[in-house]
């Protein structure tokens, strides 16, 4: 799933823009979830506290306070993150630029412009998308949504970063041929485990980003600690 930011003082417009965009990425066979911040003090508060946010509507204009100056602030942060920049004037389209926007927006926002913004950023995320063929149809995520696979008595089943889960008949070999190269390690017989949500590595158990324990099987453990997302996070 995933994450937009909407940043403008006008909570009309952000709830039309949340309904469009919840109706769009569904119309893509994609989902997010969309949060509303009425100015840049507010997201930047966000954002720093460690909300994650994949895409960011942001407004230019918050009465004296331009909001390209925010956009320009979280570019200085180093927080990279794709930006989708809003006016009702033409004026501060060059100034936007230098924050490498995604998309510069006139409003009234037009739907057939949107829909390109959408386009171009599910385009841009494609490479972190997992796509997996399963007996009850295909299941579609960001990478970084999943956690771990666990497969038993020919069972597949999914754990996902916000805790949901979903299960489907199938085999460990069938889900290892479909998983992107790299990105996915099998740290025991029964279990596959997303690399970048490898928290700690021990002998015999690894902790993830989540907090979850997984077991680790003895012949396992040394191509997970070769791995190069795992292998400064082993136990010293």
């Amino acid at each position: 799933m995933y994450e937009i930011i909407i940043c403008d003082d006008d909570s009309a417009f952000a709830s039309a823009l949340s309904s469009t965009l919840s109706r769009s990425f569904g119309e893509r066979d994609a989902a997010c979830h969309v949060t509303w911040y009425p100015d840049p003090k507010e997201t930047l508060s966000a954002l720093e506290r460690g909300e994650r946010c994949d895409l960011l509507f942001q407004d230019i204009l918050f009465g004296e306070e331009k909001g390209i100056r925010f956009a320009k602030l979280l570019r200085e942060r180093g927080l990279d993150l794709d930006l989708v920049l809003m006016s009702s004037s033409r004026r501060y389209a060059v100034d936007g630029y230098d924050v490498r926007p995604l998309h510069y927006l006139l409003e009234p926002l037009r739907e057939h412009q949107l829909e390109d913004v959408l386009d171009q950023f599910l385009e841009r995320h494609a490479p972190h998308m997992l796509s997996l063929t399963t007996p009850l149809g295909e299941v579609r995520l960001p990478i970084a949504d999943a956690l771990y696979f666990e497969v038993y008595s020919h069972v597949v089943e999914l754990h996902r970063r916000d805790g949901s889960e979903s299960s489907w008949r199938g085999s460990l070999q069938d889900l290892e041929r479909q998983l992107p190269a790299g990105r996915f390690v099998r740290v025991h017989r029964s279990y596959l485990v997303n690399l970048e949500h490898i928290a700690v590595l021990g002998r015999d158990k690894l902790k993830l980003t989540s907090g979850a324990m997984v077991p680790m099987g003895r012949s396992d453990y040394a191509d997970v600690q070769m791995a190069p997302a795992a292998f400064d996070r082993r136990h010293p």
